[in-house]
């Protein structure tokens, strides 16, 4: 039987550590990616390397097929978000856009992949997934969230949506599978009908359960204040971490829900609060 190669990334970084800094040895990207510098912003982990991604179309269209590589090498920190949110724009019938991102965090590495949300169009079709390997003495806090737009308020909704998270040991197998898939959005009413925007935040952190239930507490603590949000956390199985679940009324709901889940992860594993990532 032929073997079925990886598909060839249109963005490939790999970060290690160099001294007291954590620097990128391999750099390829190609359209729709670019990069510019990165930037050394935080106290704590003070090694850590902050880079915005970018992409010269700043929208999915139909039929994009986007593939990201993404490695942090041993003792390496890397955080790593994009300019902005991603429009996901109408698909015709039998076509989607569809992203993968793959994820590897090797010993003592901590990687933070913290995207901006897409905006799923009116028709639109996407089919998303990360797949992220993690040492169990590295760490990693991700996201996925999604929001609804209808610019012309008719009441019209995306037909497809598929997003898919996987976590694997080193040894290759399966710690975590977590998949949504929408064809449509329902006729929800009462509360559940005023949420437009929704998301999971993932940290997956080398600590014991209680500590883990601990930062659980604290999260639905600091989520509690938001207005517009609903949202809930609890521990993976296998205690390999934590998530956050998020419903929220609107992206600003959205997005403060996401950022607190960050700033609790961070201080989790560094006792101290993450500086501002304003963009």
């Amino acid at each position: 039987m032929t073997e079925i190669a990886d598909p060839v990334p249109q963005l490939d970084l790999r970060f290690v550590r160099r001294g007291n800094r954590s620097v990128i040895d391999r750099r390829l990207f190609s359209w729709p990616f670019t990069l510019t510098r990165g930037f050394h912003l935080d106290r704590a982990p003070a090694h850590m390397l902050t880079l915005i991604t970018q992409t010269t179309s700043g929208a999915l269209h139909a039929d994009d097929h986007l593939v990201q590589r993404l490695h942090i090498g041993s003792a390496a920190a890397a955080h790593v978000t994009t300019q902005g949110a991603t429009a996901v724009h109408r698909a015709k019938d039998g076509m989607e856009a569809r992203e993968r991102v793959m994820l590897t965090v090797d010993r003592g590495g901590y990687l933070e992949f913290l995207p901006e949300p897409k905006i799923l169009f009116p028709e639109s079709a996407l089919h998303q997934s990360i797949e992220i390997t993690c040492d169990p003495e590295g760490a990693a806090a991700f996201s996925d969230a999604f929001l609804m737009h209808d610019p012309d308020h008719s009441g019209r909704t995306f037909r497809h949506f598929t997003s898919e998270t996987t976590v694997h040991g080193t040894a290759g197998e399966t710690l975590l599978l977590d998949r949504l898939e929408l064809d449509e959005w329902p006729a929800w009413h009462g509360r559940c009908g005023d949420f437009q925007a929704f998301g999971t935040f993932y940290a997956l952190l080398p600590k014991p359960l209680k500590f883990l239930e601990s930062l659980c507490t604290a999260a639905t603590a600091a989520l509690a204040d938001v207005a517009g949000l609903y949202a809930a956390a609890s521990v993976l199985p296998g205690s390999i971490g934590i998530s956050l679940r998020l419903a929220a009324c609107n992206g600003g709901a959205l997005r403060r829900g996401l950022d607190l889940g960050w700033i609790e992860s961070r201080k989790a594993m560094t006792d101290e609060a993450p500086p501002s990532r304003r963009k």
